[in-house]
């Protein structure tokens, strides 16, 4: 019998639907039962969702809280396929996944209810408020062992676009259901855990720890928005596990060091991931919480969960993200396509127990992100000598900051579609809070259109953490002899204009 995550959810409230299940801080807590509830009176309101040319697909935009989780086990309850909207991106953004998905109801709340009506514009789309969603006082639970539903998608996640344009990566049952095992039985995720939900849930990475959770009978707290400090509470006062990506790791830190590095005493694991942690953080880390397990995963949205390691101060290596996890069958590729020694770089591909569905509407980017049967990550990597990965580079031109992806081709096109500029490279600066912060060359098409215009320019059209933080003019963009850009040299232009300022 093959379960789904509602289903799974389902179990648990009816054995024990008073135990405490998902709480914000500060704010809103439910039970299980209570939590079971709210899922069947929005799974009534989704269930109306009509079907498009990908099947019947419902948007959700919503800020952080219970509906963020619950709303996507609702939409496997109403037989609808959830597709996360992330409430950073632009109305015009978030129009293209709309259109792209197309997405025939939108589920909103809080301050996201104005930004969906003018992101649906024009679309055939129907836009409810989650706060008009009544929560029934009963509610049967599902009928287990029914139709088989393993291999149908359950949930479509946005990438950032190396075309300019985002993907939908697809995930079925099986691959949503087999992750959040592997998580648990990698991270002896238990019962008795509290989870801390710190980052915001259109992630499906956070949204879907908060589901691990209530999943395995966890307590789940959630942060209406990250704060180091509310974060830090929670890790001495409540919660025992945390994913926390490398730049909310250093707040808290630095928050700890401000309080004079008083004990944290509930905390029993942390998991960071999103980009490699420094072992100088690491280190503050496994003093900050020194009877935790202090660990790091690898992965992608499209490959998941694919390597791990609990860190020891001993064997601290800059770039290592550990072993192949559960599951995972991870290797490396030559630029010759063939697979590489140990101790020499390739592209990192992986194979899991549930192969990636492939990307919405989309067969060519599908076929083009395979090889061999190995899903590419486009990182490069090198295995060491104890047989751990270390990721030393990115093939694709991917800035990660703060923990997001940002694709420079997205900004790029949005760069070039500013009257004043002729052409432009996008490019990843070291930031000492960021990891990367995003930067841009510029050849202006005649007068130089000035930073703040075009920083203006690209903040109605991009998410914040997407709009350029440095912007340099130049009379020609650095080529090589195949006029192709080099972006190592536009680094360097970048760094040294900084430098002057």
């Amino acid at each position: 019998m093959r379960l789904t995550i509602a289903e799974c959810i389902a179990l648990r409230c009816r054995a024990f639907p008073e135990r405490p299940a998902i709480e914000m801080v500060g704010g809103q807590a439910m039970t299980y039962g209570e939590a079971w509830r709210r899922i069947a009176g929005l799974a009534g309101v989704l269930a109306t969702c009509a079907g498009g040319r990908h099947g019947r697909m419902a948007a959700l935009l919503l800020p952080n809280g219970p509906d963020a989780a619950l709303a996507i086990a609702a939409c496997q309850l109403a037989g609808v396929v959830a597709v996360p909207v992330n409430g950073r991106l632009t109305p015009p953004e978030m129009h293209h996944i709309l259109a792209d998905a197309d997405c025939r109801l939108l589920l909103a709340a809080g301050q996201f209810v104005t930004m969906a009506r003018q992101a649906s514009s024009g679309l055939p789309l129907e836009v409810i408020d989650s706060a008009d969603v009544a929560t029934p006082t009963h509610a049967e639970g599902p009928a287990t062992g029914g139709r088989d539903v393993g291999a149908d998608a359950c949930v479509v996640g946005y990438t950032s676009g190396t075309t300019g344009f985002p993907k939908g990566a697809i995930y079925t049952h099986d691959y949503y259901t087999m992750n959040n095992y592997r998580w648990g039985w990698e991270f002896g995720l238990s019962g008795d855990h509290v989870v801390l939900v710190a980052g915001p849930m259109f992630h499906l990475s956070y949204a879907g720890f908060a589901l691990a959770g209530l999943t395995i009978g966890a307590r789940v707290r959630i942060l209406p928005e990250f704060s180091a400090g509310a974060a830090l509470d929670e890790l001495d006062r409540h919660c025992s596990f945390a994913f926390l990506v490398p730049t909310m790791l250093r707040m808290v830190a630095e928050e700890w060091q401000h309080r004079g590095c008083p004990p944290v005493r509930a905390v029993r694991h942390v998991i960071s991931s999103g980009a490699p942690a420094t072992p100088e953080l690491l280190r503050t880390v496994m003093r900050m919480f020194p009877a935790a397990k202090v660990a790091e995963m690898y992965g992608w949205t499209e490959g998941s969960f694919a390597t791990y390691e609990i860190k020891h101060p001993d064997t601290l290596q800059s770039h290592c993200v550990g072993w192949p996890a559960l599951g995972a069958d991870v290797m490396l590729f030559g630029e010759d396509g063939e697979p590489c020694a140990p101790g020499v770089p390739g592209e990192v591909g992986v194979r899991g127990p549930v192969p990636f569905a492939g990307y919405l509407g989309n067969p060519a980017a599908t076929e083009a992100a395979f090889h061999r049967g190995y899903l590419m990550s486009g990182d490069i990597g090198v295995f060491q000598p104890d047989g751990r990965l270390a990721i030393v580079d990115r093939k694709k031109d991917v800035i990660i900051t703060g923990g997001e992806n940002v694709y420079t081709m997205e900004v790029e096109r949005v760069l070039l579609e500013h009257p004043g500029v002729a052409e432009c490279a996008v490019v990843g600066l070291p930031d000492a809070r960021w990891g990367e912060r995003v930067a841009a060359l510029i050849v202006p098409r005649e007068t130089s259109p000035g930073s703040e215009a075009v920083i203006g320019f690209c903040r109605e059209r991009l998410a914040g953490y997407k709009v350029p933080r440095d912007i340099t003019f130049t009379d020609a963009l650095p080529r090589n002899a195949m006029g192709k850009v080099q972006k190592a040299r536009v680094i360097e232009v970048l760094a040294a204009s900084r430098t002057r300022r």
